[in-house]
């Protein structure tokens, strides 16, 4: 199934604000609108209160159980600035607090 800008919104932003997440914004193939029937969804999170591997994960498993695909969930301060830039290219705000 591909999702529209709205319905990963409504399926993500409650998951964000239950972990107490400050920022999140799409990027990938859903971002630059060529997301496919396999595509998974990315998104670039400020963590804000998520602390430990375990909230982590939960958050993620949450994301994907909601989704129903497979999420790739970058951190702003997981990556190298290089990586953060390319990501920024087509990045599209979908939370923030």
């Amino acid at each position: 199934m591909i999702y529209t800008l709205d319905e990963i919104k409504e399926k993500t932003i409650p998951i964000a604000i239950k972990y107490g997440v400050s920022s999140m914004s799409l990027f990938g193939s859903y971002a630059r609108g060529e997301a496919t029937d396999e595509s998974d969804v990315d998104l670039l999170i400020n963590k804000g209160e998520i602390k430990g591997l375990i909230d982590f994960v939960d958050f993620i498993h949450d994301l994907e159980q909601s989704l129903k695909c497979n999420v790739d969930v970058v951190t702003t301060s997981s990556h190298n600035k290089k990586f953060l830039e390319k990501i920024c290219k087509d990045e599209v705000l979908i939370y923030g607090r």
